[in-house]
């Protein structure tokens, strides 16, 4: 049982879709019948962002049952390159319309030669992932996709340590505030934010992701897939813990020293960070953890029992 942002997580097209309109200019289109296509209505009730883009749904009714959606799913992603100019065009099935087992891949690879944008199907088994799990496979394809693609990529990492922050996206449970935190630690490491994806990047942007020195995944469920792809491809180390708590905060400065000092020793001796005197500055005088843990609130629930929802 896994909770995400107040609701239980929810099926795998919805994973999807929070990753397509992390995006800039990325349109997403559900193949579905009416009633899985709810998704704007959660966002929009959700978020308070003025400019973002909707995902639009290819209904699933009584006349594509009875002569096949591949036209009105072609038409359908050729109208919206014509109106929406996005960059990338993502179709994804939900769990009801995979029942109909169509080959959605096929669409997308008849609408790819007649449509200006790119088009990807979402690879995802809406059968046996969930969103969360849907948005780390998504998150991975996209990337993959466009480094692929790529042929104009520039491998030279950075003269200075510099970091990609990946699994910050749309719906996320205090991502942005997550985000803001983590932007105010790395300054004070002095290491270089390079990216940060996807909410707010464009697709674009994965082709510079190799120019950083490593990887900060602060969310184990979406990221860590394609963290590991650029480790695989590129050689990228990666830092996938999560840091919360005095505990996990330490763990997490002392693994991205870790990755620094393996990759950029010669750069780094002249002007090397003290992160073990940092991390003692922070917990000792500026943290409030070590007060809140000895005062009287935390004691009143010395003995009681809780229940964790996981």
């Amino acid at each position: 049982m896994k909770l995400a942002h107040w609701m239980y997580a929810g099926p795998a097209h919805i994973g999807t879709l929070r990753v397509a309109s992390s995006f800039k200019n990325v349109h997403a289109i559900m193949h579905a019948p009416l009633g899985d296509d709810y998704f704007n209505v959660m966002r929009s009730m959700l978020e308070r962002e003025r400019n973002f883009t909707p995902a639009t749904a290819s209904i699933v009714d009584r006349h594509v049952l009875a002569r096949g959606s591949r036209k009105r799913v072609v038409d359908h992603i050729i109208r919206k390159d014509k109106e929406e100019g996005p960059d990338l065009i993502i179709l994804t099935p939900t769990c009801t319309s995979s029942i109909l087992q169509e080959d959605l891949k096929n669409f997308v690879d008849r609408a790819s030669i007649i449509s200006d944008c790119n088009v990807i199907f979402a690879d995802v088994d809406h059968y046996q992932v969930n969103e969360i799990q849907a948005a780390d496979r998504t998150l991975e394809q996209v990337v993959r996709y466009y480094l692929e693609k790529s042929h104009t990529l520039d491998q030279f990492v950075t003269d200075a340590p510099s970091v990609n922050i990946i699994g910050i996206l749309t719906l996320g449970f205090h991502n942005r505030h997550d985000c803001r935190e983590l932007r105010r630690l790395l300054k004070d490491l002095d290491i270089r934010i390079n990216q940060i994806i996807p909410e707010g990047g464009s697709v674009e942007d994965p082709k510079n992701l190799p120019k950083a020195r490593f990887n900060l995944i602060p969310y184990r469920e979406v990221g860590l897939m394609t963290a590991m792809y650029l480790n695989k491809e590129f050689g990228m180390p990666y830092v996938s813990t999560t840091p919360m708590g005095a505990v996990d905060m330490a763990e997490c400065i002392r693994q991205i020293n870790k990755s620094l000092e393996t990759l950029a020793a010669p750069i780094l001796s002249s002007k090397r960070v003290d992160y073990e005197s940092y991390i003692d500055g922070q917990t000792r005088f500026v943290s409030q953890a070590a007060w809140f843990s000895r005062s009287i609130d935390c004691q009143n629930f010395t003995g009681k029992e809780t229940v964790v929802f996981w």
